[in-house]
């Protein structure tokens, strides 16, 4: 489900829930009192984000405490001129919710199966066009997101330590093995486009202008990572704009990717699935 709301409405919507929790002189000081995060929870399951079966209150006040705040002060450090409030942050997070299967990219990762069992299993799922979203937020957004451009390998904008200047040549390609070791700690879920060849198209696209002009297995292409207003941009570039852009441009004359992507301030990781329109939209493989 993608939240459409306007700004007018979320006004509206934080007055009637008498929770607005306002940036003080400091604008990184962030109200963290229980009654402030049960309201804001609340404002997530009255807009039909967050199922409270699958995300409890506790869940959120933990994921609020260890990894919401720290992303929304790196979101406002980049957006001094466009400040937003920390709900309205949360909203276009979807808050950290994937809209599918209303499941938390940070929900910890406890398994019956082992640690090789769930290896294996993912790196018999995945192949050539999937897009993979796990739970590391980066440059003030909730989670993080890749694209396979063949069977094996793994194109990413992996962001890090110095992002609000921009990273040179942060593009790399990874083989699905190390993918998932980097992120064993963390849900990857793993979306298919129902059309193999728009998925392959994707695929190329992605690693014709992110990697190697000619498919090869040499690193050509050095991205800067940054991220702008400018979805249109291949440099500099970020990780969930890179997936959009490599089903956007990589589909031909088909229209896969919503416009509305232009209207975004960013794009969200969380968002990736809500932005392909039918009858491409993206299948859940599982999460692994």
């Amino acid at each position: 489900m993608e939240v459409h709301i306007s700004s007018i409405a979320f006004v509206l919507l934080l007055i009637n829930f008498g929770t607005c929790l306002r940036l003080k002189n400091d604008t990184n000081d962030i109200s963290s009192s229980n009654d402030s995060i049960n309201k804001i929870y609340r404002i997530g399951v009255d807009m039909g984000i967050i199922n409270t079966e699958k995300y409890a209150v506790e869940a959120f006040a933990r994921d609020e405490q260890n990894v919401f705040r720290d992303l929304y002060k790196e979101y406002i450090s980049m957006n001094g001129s466009r400040l937003i409030h920390y709900d309205e942050w949360l909203v276009m997070n979807n808050f950290g919710v994937l809209p599918d299967t209303q499941e938390s990219l940070f929900e910890r990762k406890i398994t019956k199966r082992s640690t090789a069992d769930n290896k294996r299993r993912f790196v018999n799922t995945v192949r050539k066009g999937d897009i993979l979203i796990t739970g590391r937020g980066i440059g003030g957004l909730l989670g993080h997101a890749a694209i396979m451009t063949t069977n094996n390998y793994v194109l990413e904008m992996r962001g890090g330590n110095g992002w609000q200047n921009g990273i040179k040549r942060n593009n790399r390609q990874i083989s699905k093995h190390r993918w998932f070791d980097e992120h064993r700690s963390d849900w990857t879920t793993v979306y298919r486009c129902p059309n193999a060849a728009v998925a392959n198209g994707a695929a190329l696209w992605a690693d014709h202008k992110y990697y190697n002009p000619t498919g090869g297995s040499q690193k050509k292409i050095h991205i800067t990572y940054k991220i702008t207003l400018n979805v249109w941009s291949i440099n500099p570039s970020y990780c969930s704009k890179l997936v959009i852009q490599a089903y956007y441009f990589g589909s031909g004359k088909r229209k896969v990717i919503s416009r509305d992507i232009s209207l975004r301030r960013v794009i969200v990781p969380t968002m990736i699935p809500s932005y392909f329109l039918a009858p491409y939209k993206l299948r859940n493989m599982g999460r692994f």
